[in-house]
């Protein structure tokens, strides 16, 4: 019983190293401010659709990744 994983977590942990980004180069292609790009990584905001879109072609994926 423990709770599920928040998104941001993945993309901190997992996706920023695997493109070799820092959180501010990422905030700037993804034309959205560090500090919010920030809190989203840290768990305290969720990924709202708009910015699962973003991701999603930044990375070469879906916005369901």
């Amino acid at each position: 019983d423990r709770c599920p994983t928040h998104p941001g977590e993945l993309l901190r942990a997992d996706v920023l190293p695997a493109v070799n980004r820092s959180e501010a180069e990422i905030a700037g292609l993804l034309r959205v401010p560090r500090r919010q790009f920030g809190s989203v990584l840290n768990g305290k905001n969720p990924v709202r659709p708009a910015l699962a879109v973003r991701l999603g072609k930044l990375l070469g994926n879906n916005p369901s990744f």
